[in-house]
């Protein structure tokens, strides 16, 4: 192997490895943030209202939305049933650097609230336990653009029943802008791509975010976060 190969070999397993810091960045974030809303909560010698949710997640939010060249447009928490009340759920969630307060209304109207506890965002984490991530897919009820949602279950004990989730939207607009200069110095058909092969960010002209995509043979696949891959090679279905 000659040493402009080897170069750019490393040039490339660089270029991935800033993708997989990214999203492992946000991953770990979520995962911090989730334990210490837990470990709030728990310690809270009130009970719960949403006022107390309020005080508890808008901070973080605050601070998530208005990091410099951060990749996060909105984030927040929606309250499992059983925390504030045995039938009542309660979403505290905001966008952008203004902090608009989305749907509050929906916490007084329990069918508006439905649609949040039966989104795949919502639903998988609450029934696993574990973290998940949804999308691209368009976000109507937030930010109609396409996004990621990552979230996360919070548990105020760990053999206690989720609390409910925190969770953050990462546009695809704003993931493209970081990402897209390291995918092509993979490969012009460079990829990145959910479990399912639905692809999020791509140099390749002729693919597009949610666009079903298939690895070209003998591409190389790099893997980034927990879910997602980057491969090198990309063909559109």
């Amino acid at each position: 192997m000659s040493e402009t190969t080897d170069a750019a070999d490393t040039l490339t397993l660089h270029a991935a490895a800033e993708l997989d810091a990214v999203i492992t960045g946000i991953e770990d974030r979520l995962a911090a943030w989730a334990a210490s809303t837990g470990a709030a909560l728990a310690a809270l010698s009130v009970k719960v209202t949403g006022s107390t949710v309020d005080k508890l997640i808008r901070p973080v939010v605050e601070e998530l939305v208005r990091t410099p060249d951060g990749y996060v447009a909105g984030a927040g928490f929606l309250a499992n049933a059983g925390l504030l009340g045995p039938e009542r759920s309660y979403i505290a969630w905001w966008q952008g650097e203004e902090l608009e307060h989305v749907d509050a209304l929906a916490n007084f109207s329990p069918n508006s609230i439905s649609r949040y506890v039966r989104s795949e965002w919502f639903r998988v984490p609450v029934e696993t336990g574990h973290a998940h991530v949804t999308g691209p897919y368009v976000d109507f009820l937030c930010t109609d653009e396409y996004v990621l949602t990552f979230t996360h279950p919070v548990f105020c004990r760990p053999d206690g029943p989720v609390a409910g989730i925190v969770g953050m939207d990462v546009t695809v607009q704003r993931l493209e802008r970081g990402a897209l200069p390291g995918l092509r110095r993979i490969g012009e058909r460079a990829t990145l791509v959910n479990a399912d092969g639905r692809a999020i960010v791509s140099a390749a002209p002729d693919i597009a975010a949610g666009d079903l995509a298939a690895a070209e043979e003998g591409c190389r696949v790099y893997p980034v976060g927990r879910k997602f891959r980057i491969w090198s090679g990309a063909t559109a279905l």
